[in-house]
């Protein structure tokens, strides 16, 4: 016979004092505002406008390994702002 012992466990389920309020989600375009300048720009300019980051930098005039860097940033910012991570 099995026991389950974690079903009787006082801290199975948070007493709603100790919950934090829920705000709202962000939306996508909100989340972008929020980015530094050049995270929106270039994650933009990849995800928006489907470049490459050899193009992307490029264009900006800037090593592509920048780019990159850049966008990893960008991605987990922007992942935090939308509580997926």
């Amino acid at each position: 016979m099995y026991e389950y012992h974690w079903l009787a466990s006082p801290h199975r389920y948070a007493h709603p004092s100790n919950l934090e309020p829920m705000t709202a989600p962000l939306s996508l375009p909100d989340a972008l505002a929020q980015l530094p300048e050049e995270e929106r720009i270039i994650l933009s300019l990849h995800y928006l406008r489907a470049l490459p980051s050899r193009e992307i930098a490029q264009m900006l005039g800037v090593p592509e390994k920048s780019v990159v860097a850049v966008m990893a940033s960008g991605k987990a910012r922007i992942t935090a702002l939308l509580g997926l991570a």
